[in-house]
């Protein structure tokens, strides 16, 4: 028989033990990030692709009311297949403005910035009569970098002309960091 003092012990460590499970299954506190910005970044699983996703939604906005958003989905490194994000520019007005402007043109640090194909264009309704144009461009893991290098990038959407601030530079270096593809490790031979 258990002495009513070690029960008393075994009760005390039990409920404390719950008690701090609780809190830490209830804490909403992400870790602190290097990155100096204020875009929310999550990860969450996409049950219609069966993998999980990692969106970055930012609330400043760029120019003329757009928005940067950007997604990825995270991939097996052992397929060995180009690892992709896909950059949205999505503005919200009564009359759309951007319908005929397919060609986004970006320039970092003053020059012109490559990247291979042409922006997407969607359109949708929202509330209050409101149309929802998103603007995509899909950019390689390679291609964000060289884009993430540079100190000042300006974007021309058809008539708009935006620049990104540091805050959206910070907020896709983040996300390159997230997308980075593990470094092998490898084991010294004796």
């Amino acid at each position: 028989m258990i002495p009513l003092k070690r029960f008393l012990l075994l009760l005390g460590i039990c409920l404390t033990f719950t008690a701090s499970g609780f809190a830490q299954k209830f804490c909403t506190v992400a870790p602190p990030s290097p990155f100096k910005h204020n875009a929310l970044i999550v990860t969450s699983y996409d049950r219609s692709a069966r993998r999980m996703k990692t969106t970055l939604e930012h609330p400043q906005i760029l120019g003329d009311g757009q928005h940067l958003y950007a997604t990825f989905f995270y991939q097996d490194p052992r397929l060995r297949s180009t690892q992709l994000i896909d950059i949205f520019f999505i503005s919200a007005a009564k009359q759309p403005k951007y319908r005929d402007s397919h060609n986004l043109s970006i320039t970092a640090d003053g020059t012109a910035w490559p990247f291979s194909g042409v922006a997407q264009y969607y359109a949708e309704g929202g509330a209050r009569g409101m149309t929802i144009e998103k603007t995509r461009i899909t950019l390689t893991y390679a291609s964000l970098l060289n884009l993430i290098k540079a100190k000042r990038v300006k974007a021309r959407l058809g008539p708009t002309e935006f620049e990104l601030t540091n805050n959206h530079l910070e907020s896709l270096r983040e996300i390159a960091s997230l997308m980075a593809p593990p470094s092998p490790v490898r084991v010294a031979k004796k």
